[in-house]
Order: C-alpha cells, then sequence, then structure tokens
C-alpha cells in the first residue's frame, strides 16, 4: 500500500504551525548533557511525561513565537559551564542524564520517546508500540503490515496507520535532533535493541582494544583489499569496453557518443546528508541528455568504495555498533584514494563522468576542474596530496600530468606540429558542470543518523556539519569555474527546489527567497549539539527565521505541525481501545 514518508519528502504536511508547552517544574539545561533536576520525583514525573495538570493531561499553546523563541533561547547556550533555566517548550527533548565521570547515565530510548510524544506516561501502556517503533526506524520487513495489523479491528485502520507512520517519522525528525555529540549511543541503541545489552566492564573493554581490533583486521586483510579495489575499480569503468591494448599516438579511442559532442563532468556537491542522489534520481536521470547517457557514463563516489570494503564488511559484521563511526573513519582514506584513481582513469579515457562527492574541499576541487580543462592534450594521475612540508608548510597536488617515457616521447617527437595540435583536437575538451545541493543542516544531521542505522555507514556530526559549511561557502566560486551551474534545495516536501542557475559566461540566478539558505548555511556553527545551536544566536530563533514569502525551516514545518496535535490525540485514544494495545 503506498503511503508518504515524511523524511523522503513525500509527506504532505500542513503549512500552520504549533508549538506545545507543558508545565514542567524548574529544570537546568546542561549544555550538551541534558536536564539536571532538583527533585528525584519530579524528575521522574518529567521522564514519564506526566505534567502537574489535572488529570496528567497537557495544555496545548497556540503561541508559536513565545514557545519557540523560549525555547530556543534556553539552547543557545555558550560554553559548557554556564547552565540557563530552560522554560517553555521542552516535550521534543528525549531524556538524557549523564554520571559524575562524564559518560551517559541514561538516553530515553526512541520507543519511550514515542510513546511520550503520543500522550502516554510509559512505554509500558502500550508495549507492542515499543516493537513497532523500533521496527519502523530501522525498516524491518514487514514494518508497515505489522502497522496495519495493529488497527486491524479499527473501522478506520487505514487512515489510523498513516497517521502512527506519518507521527513516527516526526518523532524521528524531533528525537534525533538533540544531543548530536552522542549519536553513537543513539545509534547503538537502536541497532542493538534486540540484543542482550553488554555489561559496562565489556564495553570499556572494547572501547580501549579498538585500536589493536582495528589493526589486526587491516593487517589479516591487506592484500585482499588490495585486490577487492582494484576489480571494483574495474567494475565501475566497464573495462572490458574502454581499456584496449596497443593503442599508440595515431589510434586515439574516442568513445562513439563523443564524435559530435564533448564529453561531460558533472560533479554533484553538497554536504553529507544533503540529498544529492534524490536529485540525481529525481531531476538529472530524468533529463533528456543524462536519461540516454548515463548508461555508458562512469560514476564516481567515495562512499561505494568504503561500502564494498572488505575491511568496512569485516567490521561492521562483528556487530558491535559502538565501533560504526571510528569503522566508517578507518577505509576513508582508501575509499577517497580508489574514488580519485577512477576519476582521473575514466577522464583519461574520455568517458562521461558523474562526480558525486561533498565538494567541500577547494583546492581538490578546483585542480580537478583544471585537470579536466587540459585532460584531452595530456594525460594525467593521482599526484601525492596532502603534504605537509619539513618547513611546515602545505602543499597540495592532487593531479600530476604523466612524464611520458622514452619510447612513447620518440613516438610522439616523430610527429610533426601539425599532427600534434590534430592528435590533441581528436579528442575534445571536457564540458564540465555542477549541480550543488544544500539543505537545513539540521535536516541532513537527521537523515545522516537515519543511514547509519540502515546501512551502517556513519559519520560524525561535526564533519557533517563542516561539509555542509564549507561547500555553501566555495559554491558561488565553484561556479565562475564550470561551463553550467545548478543550485538545488531539497528542505521542500516533494521535489528538489531549483535555486539557482547559471550557463555559460552568464551571472549566477537565483530565487531570491530560497537562496538565503546558502548564506545561512555558510555560516553554521560546526560545534553545534542540538538543533537550536546549527546557526548563529544573533536575531530570532531558527523557527521564526524565515516568514513569508521565506521559506520555513523544517523543524517549525515538520515537528511544531499544527496537524501534529490532533493526530496525536487520535493515536492515544485509538491506542488505548484496540485491543493490540491493553492498558
Amino acid at each position: 500500500m503506498p503511503r508518504n514518508n515524511l523524511l523522503n519528502y513525500r509527506s504532505s504536511l500542513s503549512g500552520h504551525e504549533i508549538a506545545r508547552s507543558s508545565r514542567r517544574p524548574p529544570q537546568r539545561w546542561l549544555p550538551g548533557n541534558g536536564f539536571e533536576h532538583k527533585d528525584r520525583r519530579i524528575a521522574e514525573r518529567w521522564r514519564n511525561g506526566i505534567s502537574n495538570a489535572p488529570g496528567g493531561h497537557r495544555p496545548f499553546s497556540i503561541s508559536v513565537a513565545a514557545d519557540a523563541a523560549i525555547a530556543a533561547t534556553a539552547f543557545l547556550c555558550h560554553g559548557q559551564e554556564q547552565l540557563q533555566q530552560l522554560r517553555g517548550n521542552a516535550q521534543p527533548i528525549p531524556f538524557l542524564t549523564m554520571a559524575d565521570s562524564g559518560r551517559v547515565d541514561d538516553l530515553e530510548h526512541f520507543p519511550q520517546y514515542v510513546a511520550r510524544q503520543i500522550g502516554f506516561g510509559d512505554i509500558s501502556e502500550c508495549p507492542q508500540l515499543g516493537k513497532l517503533a523500533y521496527d519502523y526506524v530501522r525498516k524491518t520487513h514487514g514494518f508497515e503490515d505489522n502497522i496495519f495489523a495493529a488497527f486491524s479491528s479499527e473501522p478506520d485502520a487505514e487512515a489510523l496507520s498513516e497517521k502512527l507512520m506519518d507521527e513516527l517519522d516526526r518523532c524521528i525528525l524531533g528525537y534525533f535532533a538533540y544531543h548530536w555529540k552522542h549519536a553513537a549511543l543513539m545509534i547503538s541503541q537502536i541497532l542493538d535493541a534486540d540484543i542482550k545489552p553488554a555489561g559496562k566492564l565489556k564495553s570499556m573493554v572494547m572501547e580501549a582494544t579498538r585500536k589493536q581490533r582495528f589493526e589486526r583486521v587491516s593487517r589479516n586483510l591487506k592484500v585482499t583489499r588490495v585486490f577487492s579495489t582494484l576489480l571494483d575499480e574495474m567494475k565501475a569503468i566497464g573495462i572490458g569496453g574502454s581499456f584496449q591494448e596497443d593503442v599508440g599516438y595515431k589510434e586515439v579511442m574516442i568513445p562513439a557518443a563523443h564524435v559530435d559532442r564533448s564529453p561531460v563532468l558533472l560533479l554533484m556537491g553538497g554536504g553529507m546528508g544533503a540529498g544529492k542522489s534524490t536529485v540525481l534520481q529525481n531531476k538529472l536521470l530524468k533529463e533528456a541528455f543524462w536519461s540516454e547517457a548515463a548508461t555508458n557514463a562512469v560514476v564516481v563516489e567515495a562512499d561505494a568504495f568504503k561500502e564494498t570494503d572488505v575491511i568496512f564488511r569485516a567490521m561492521s559484521s562483528r556487530g558491535y555498533h559502538n565501533d560504526i563511526i571510528q569503522t566508517a573513519e578507518l577505509v576513508h582514506q582508501s575509499s577517497m584514494d580508489a574514488a580519485s584513481s577512477l576519476l582521473v582513469t575514466a577522464l583519461n579515457e574520455g568517458r562521461d563522468v558523474i562526480m558525486d562527492g561533498t565538494l567541500s574541499w577547494e583546492p581538490f576541487v578546483e585542480q580537478t576542474i583544471a585537470m579536466a580543462r587540459a585532460v584531452h592534450c595530456h594525460r594525467y594521475r593521482m599526484g601525492p596530496g596532502y603534504k605537509i612540508a619539513d618547513d611546515d608548510s602545505i602543499i597540495e597536488n592532487y593531479w600530476e600530468p604523466i612524464e611520458e617515457d622514452d619510447e612513447e616521447e620518440g613516438n610522439r617527437k616523430n610527429l610533426s606540429s601539425d599532427q600534434n595540435r590534430e592528435l590533441c583536437r581528436c579528442r575534445k575538451p571536457y564540458r564540465i558542470e555542477l549541480v550543488g545541493v544544500i539543505c537545513d543542516a539540521y535536516l541532513a544531521v537527521v537523515r545522516g543518523i537515519r543511514r547509519a542505522i540502515l546501512m551502517g555507514r556513519a559519520v560524525r556530526v561535526k564533519s557533517q556539519l563542516m561539509s555542509h559549511k564549507r561547500f555553501a561557502t566555495a559554491f558561488p566560486k565553484y561556479c565562475q569555474l564550470v561551463d553550467n551551474a545548478r543550485l538545488y534545495c531539497t528542505n521542500t516536501i516533494g521535489s528538489p527546489m531549483l535555486i539557482g542557475w547559471k550557463d555559460g559566461e552568464s551571472r549566477l540566478l537565483v530565487d531570491p527567497s530560497e537562496i538565503a539558505w546558502l548564506e545561512k548555511v555558510s555560516g553554521l556553527n560546526v560545534d553545534a549539539d542540538n538543533v537550536h545551536e546549527v546557526y548563529s544566536t544573533e536575531g530570532p530563533p531558527p523557527a521564526l527565521l524565515f516568514r513569508s514569502p521565506e521559506p520555513t525551516s523544517v523543524w517549525e514545518d515538520a515537528v511544531l505541525c499544527a496537524s501534529r496535535v490532533a493526530n496525536q490525540l487520535a493515536l492515544k485514544q485509538a491506542l488505548h481501545l484496540t485491543s493490540s494495545f491493553p492498558h
């Protein structure tokens, strides 16, 4: 049965907003550490989501401006030692307590969080909801059928199922909006939900021996990895039809499709989790040119090498999810090298190339574009890359021309200057296109955490935010170096929105209201620990920054949504009445 999925841009959300506030006892927010309660009994009541209102019902506020401003002010912290009083809307925040040692003592589990959002005091009031919540966030096989079965006795079972899945999507956006410094714990709690929890001693031992375990696996699979990566490169470029032996200077290999046109290098750029794959699938591959050219194009993507890396797969298969970030970092450089090798090989061959990456490091991107401009006359290879010299100066040389050996040089000298020029004309210069993708960095973080749960590949939130900041800052410069540029925004529900474009020598044309996100993202805070710290503390909070005709934030549209309140009440009543959820 088809359904809308909010995280995949298919959900229909109300344009109205509402912020909910609960009359909670005084509590203090420790930046990055959660709440500190003076009264243990009150703390337990807060943890279970029970308000002091009569009957345990939570009052609602329709004042978005007041509640959002107060909540945002409470979270815009300026130091780890500064404590600020939290007032207003604290409902979406997962409960977190810290031990005196600085380790996490308790982090509210996702099912408990979902139950609290719907209005239950504890997940024990609806135990099956816990399993449904875990299955949904992990996309376990048959999770939709299980949700439909839970409401099968209700006359409006289909509508209730849609409401529950919609609420689970919003809970995902709320749950992963906080405590980013403990993202690995959030991920491991969800992945290990069906596994007997390891003792604290075992966890400490595993952390202490992580480096030794990684070194042992890397040493044992070193040779296997070399051949496996080489095979992946050969498959990606189509070695059977692309590489030919005994090709001399008079036998320049030109793909048949390129006889009448220049080959194309498409640079897909944007921070991690920006939605580049969505733009590629929903926009570019549906265009007339790429729908035909993509069949023979070489796709260069470091993440693809990372997922097939034998060391990455060996470490991931061991099931210790606390290593999920370190495992990805272990194979990061090797996957980048494999992608670079594939890129320079494809460009040397004159193939159409789609390069999918963050494009966050300006020197690398600039040198890559310069190489593509000259590769029709000179073959290239990978350079030494980023190096620090003896005098502490930084040398960056990512590509270098291939020096001709004596035999090849002799053959080349036997050609006249006219023949050399004709040789260069045999291969047309590359046409370089840039497609940038931006989004609310908070939304990208949520996507990244969700991807880690589904695919087992995670990145540090700080690295993710840094990639968004750097790309947004560099995008205007990149536009001056390419032949064609487009910028998409994936904040909107539905198809990605084109908000900027440039063709030829023209200037970058933009959508005046939506392009504000580019400047916004370029100034984000890479040390943010939650949604309220992502952007500058100056001015109004994120939920109020963009008002019509300017775009609203995803947080406001999805989490502080008017329709959500009614759906939560309907779900709570249905879950109480449904026999599948005894109370």
